[in-house]
């Protein structure tokens, strides 16, 4: 790095310690907490309000709240409950910047990232709330060669449904848990992020004046030790968890010793596979907002991206081209790039830098950000000339900086992008779509994408959620829908209506019932 741009890294942050990507919450003992949040707004360093610490009596007594409203919810018709949730629709889309104006607030993000949030939960809300009923409908089943019997699956509710919100996207990865628990006729007790509680906190009020009831949903705000209570709490039904792998590993102990159901969607160390007859500046331009879009925090970022070798100077030169233009700012300047949200978060990406370069790296600023900003800004980088043994290249970085390697051949590729281990999102770029696709089948990740990026997670209709220690479970789509419910198998017996009293494998056993039943066995399994 030149000794001008080492001069200006340095001073853009000196505070900040290492964390965790997303949630900050801490599921372990820890010194007794404040009574109040002071709530901060990260672009401007300026307090926005304090709220109340919940202890862990206030907790059970949201879930004893949320547990009173679960029989007549859970009883209503799923039709009505998809009622309910066009009108949360329909009010949040009213009350749109409101909530774009709450989020930004306290996250330091773009008016446009703030919108996306919005965009990307009214999709899900409608697609769960028109599709929900349908599949939480009773499931046919196939009997096999009992023809007399009937099968069929029924998805109950689970009951009291823990949510645990991280700090990167507030709104999303508050609601569609909610949204998706709610429909399944659960009802929600959520604990955000003590970083950004304020959107949970509107999003209670917009959801009030939709009409939804009271106690149906629930927030209680705090540190760790809340999160810890939710989670352990004997009144919860099944925990959904959105942060840290570390902190996502320990809930999953505390729900693993209870037998309690969970839902882990974790962090990511997402690569970006660009082929030498891809469209490059289709890639380039992906490229650049997969990894800095809401300043590079967000779980399915593009943290790495491996170039074939034959097209990687051309791409590079592409890449640095589009990324002096990027724009850095307060929103109401209408920036591309907004401030990062948590402070030690910065202390992650500071850390992942300084080793990079300590190893040999190439850290390259990239943007055009004003002078005098107070907040927790960070210009974007690109990083080159990277091993594969960097932080960099194997530590969620969760932060506007992106890697670029060169890769040989297609193996190379699959080698570079399997060498970690998270697998939650990815994408391979090729005009070649059989290539594309062979490589796609490759790579160890929950999803992926073909020439486009990011953009699988708004398709609703698919389910999503990592491998590896991405996490375990499955959100959105049919497969996460009904990762809220209990599924029961249900057999019905028909013969017994037409007056047959026993079937054959019944007591008493008898020479001439064995003698049948092998003959049985030999004439439709032999």
């Amino acid at each position: 790095m030149p000794v001008s741009a080492k001069k200006r890294a340095s001073k853009q942050h000196t505070r900040g310690k290492k964390t965790s990507k997303g949630g900050s919450t801490r599921i372990a003992s820890a010194k007794k907490s404040p009574r109040y949040i002071d709530n901060m707004n990260p672009a401007t360093m300026k307090l926005i309000n304090r709220l109340p610490v919940c202890t862990e009596a206030d907790v059970e007594n949201a879930v004893a709240a949320a547990r009173s409203a679960y029989s007549s919810w859970s009883s209503l018709p799923p039709e009505d409950r998809a009622d309910a949730l066009d009108r949360l629709r329909e009010q949040l889309v009213k009350d749109m910047q409101e909530m774009i104006d709450t989020i930004c607030e306290e996250t330091g993000k773009t008016e446009m990232d703030g919108l996306v949030e919005i965009f990307t939960v009214c999709e899900h809300l409608k697609y769960v709330a028109s599709r929900g009923p349908q599949l939480l409908a009773d499931e046919k089943r196939s009997t096999g060669i009992f023809i007399h019997k009937k099968a069929y699956i029924t998805y109950q509710s689970r009951g009291v449904i823990g949510v645990i919100s991280p700090w990167n996207y507030p709104l999303i990865l508050t609601l569609s848990p909610i949204m998706q628990g709610l429909m399944a006729g659960n009802t929600v007790v959520v604990k955000p992020s003590e970083i950004t509680p304020n959107t949970s906190l509107k999003l209670r009020e917009i959801a009030t004046r939709s009409g939804l009831p009271e106690n149906v949903l629930k927030v209680v705000t705090g540190f760790g030790e809340t999160g810890a209570a939710l989670v352990a709490s004997k009144g919860t039904d099944m925990i959904c968890f959105t942060g840290s792998t570390a902190t996502g590993r320990r809930i999953g102990e505390i729900c693993g010793r209870m037998l309690k159901p969970v839902i882990l969607e974790l962090g990511g160390k997402d690569p970006m596979i660009i082929c030498a007859d891809a469209n490059l500046d289709r890639a380039v331009n992906g490229a650049i907002w997969g990894s800095f879009s809401n300043s590079g925090q967000t779980c399915i970022s593009v943290e790495r991206i491996f170039v074939e070798e034959s097209v990687y100077e051309e791409f590079m030169q592409k890449i640095r081209e589009k990324a002096r233009g990027i724009k850095q700012g307060l929103r109401e300047n209408h920036p591309s790039v907004g401030s990062m949200t948590f402070e030690k978060q910065v202390g992650i990406v500071k850390t992942h830098l300084a080793d990079a370069e300590k190893k040999g790296a190439r850290i390259e600023l990239c943007g055009d950000r004003p002078p005098g900003l107070a907040g927790l800004f960070l210009n974007p980088l690109i990083v080159t000339n990277v091993q594969s043994d960097m932080q960099i290249m194997q530590e969620e970085s969760f932060g506007p900086l992106v890697a670029i390697m060169k890769f040989r051949d297609e193996d190379h590729a699959v080698e570079l992008a399997n060498n970690t281990v998270y697998g939650l999102n990815a994408s391979v770029w090729s005009c070649d779509l059989d290539k594309a696709k062979r490589i796609a089948r490759r790579i160890h990740s929950g999803s992926i994408c073909i020439n486009d990026v990011d953009v699988n997670y708004i398709v609703s209709d698919l389910p999503f959620g990592g491998t590896k220690e991405s996490g375990i479970g499955r959100v959105y789509g049919p497969e996460g829908l009904r990762a809220f419910t209990n599924p029961q198998s249900v057999t019905v017996d028909r013969a017994g209506i037409f007056g047959i009293t026993k079937e054959i494998h019944w007591f008493p056993y008898t020479e001439r019932k064995l003698n049948i039943l092998k003959k049985t066995v030999r004439w439709l399994f032999g």
